[in-house]
């Protein structure tokens, strides 16, 4: 059986519901604050946690309380800074720098200007990027402990009426909004308030595998994510379930993507390629950079010749399949590629799981893969660079003493 998360959004998504939905499903709400504390933001804020009723339900509110006067507006460079910066282990950047990138594009192309130059004001408060940088932990916390392994979303309903924000009023669902969403299924006029905000829209358009109103499955946990508005009628909650369902069948039933090998889970995936001679390497390493950002699962290269000896680069981008669409446009926007390729490839990933070592430089995390004879065990980069930077010793020496602790544990516990 297969672990899935369910987003049932017919009262819309912020990124404040998303997180009391998260933290009401499980996750730990003092883990979630720790790890927020490695973006390194110096006490701009403290996030509160609350149980409330909306409309007799009892749900959790998340706020976010701003500690210091906040910048007017932050740039998507001032953004990413903060991410690369961050403390934050590599895959939640990742989460985070694509939910981002998403809210960017859109804003963009609403305001008909390049993304380096977008200026966010409300997404650019501090409030913002807790709830996002918040999403992308409580994430990796599901997926690690919890067994996760994919996201799937109801509809999702945007209100109506108008919004003020720092533009003017603007009538509901906002541009930002109709913009990210495009694809995705909707509904309007469930209630006269924006239900849905920029915020949370990205999170589910970045996350989720997948948008099926009809899903096939058995709840084992529930979680209400409290918005900040009463409506008349029914319970402004943002409700998110923990799932088990059939592991050779997807959401709707139909035979897919998560089966299991002899291995490990086997699942299907778009590897899309271009060939490139007429680009400098330095522009090329930014793409490349941009798309990892932007939800790539991974991304390679190659030097090949092309015709009349010239040389160049053979790029590949692995992506979900609902991300093709968008990593080819970023392939298009950010390198010289007039045409890609594109085929559905079948990935075998081993088993994953995460664990932590006390070792005499620190408490190392180390991702273990597979199991048996065909266990891998690997520290992680991020955790062993700070600590070798905090010892002045090599990251090899903090390596090896994380798998030896790890690999002494496991003979112990054996």
């Amino acid at each position: 059986m297969a672990k899935i998360l369910y987003y049932d959004a017919s009262c819309g998504i912020s990124g404040d519901m998303n997180l009391g939905a998260l933290v009401g499903l499980g996750v730990d709400f003092d883990y979630l604050c720790a790890e927020l504390e490695k973006l390194n933001l110096d006490g701009e804020f403290r996030l509160e946690r609350k149980n409330v009723l909306k409309n007799g339900i009892a749900a959790t509110k998340i706020d976010v309380v701003p500690l210091k006067s906040q910048p007017h507006a932050r740039s998507y460079a001032d953004i990413r800074q903060i991410l690369e910066s961050s403390n934050l282990s590599q895959s939640c950047k990742q989460r985070a720098g694509a939910i981002f990138r998403t809210v960017a594009e859109a804003e963009a192309k609403v305001h008909g200007t390049q993304i380096d130059r977008v200026h966010f004001h409300e997404l650019g408060a501090i409030d913002s990027i807790v709830d996002i940088a918040g999403a992308a932990i409580c994430f990796e916390y599901l997926f690690e402990n919890l067994g996760v392994s994919r996201v799937l979303s109801s509809k999702i309903e945007l209100g109506g009426g108008v919004a003020i924000c720092d533009h003017g009023a603007l009538s509901v669902p906002a541009p930002a909004v109709c913009e990210i969403l495009k694809g995705v299924p909707v509904g309007l006029g469930r209630a006269n308030f924006e239900m849905t905000t920029p915020t949370g829209a990205a999170i589910l358009k970045a996350c989720a595998d997948e948008f099926a109103d009809s899903a096939s499955f058995k709840i084992e946990k529930i979680g209400y994510g409290a918005g900040g508005k009463d409506a008349a009628g029914f319970a402004n909650v943002l409700r998110v379930m923990l799932c088990e369902t059939s592991e050779d069948l997807g959401a709707s039933g139909e035979p897919n993507l998560s089966a299991k090998s002899g291995y490990g889970e086997v699942c299907e995936q778009i590897l899309i390629s271009t060939n490139i001679d007429d680009m400098d390497a330095e522009s090329f390493a930014l793409a490349c950079d941009i798309l990892r950002d932007s939800g790539a699962l991974d991304v390679f290269s190659r030097s090949i010749f092309m015709k009349k000896g010239r040389a160049g680069f053979e790029l590949n981008a692995l992506c979900r399949k609902k991300d093709a669409a968008r990593i080819k446009g970023l392939i298009f926007a950010h390198t010289t590629a007039i045409g890609v390729r594109e085929c559905a490839v079948r990935k075998t990933e081993l088993a994953r799981e995460f664990c932590e070592v006390e070792t005499k430089y620190g408490k190392i995390r180390l991702k273990i893969s597979g199991n048996g004879q065909m266990q891998k065990a690997k520290p992680e980069f991020d955790e062993c660079k700070a600590a070798a930077l905090a010892h002045g010793t090599t990251i090899e020496r903090v390596r090896k003493e994380a798998v030896k602790i790890y690999d002494e544990t496991r003979k112990t516990k054996g």
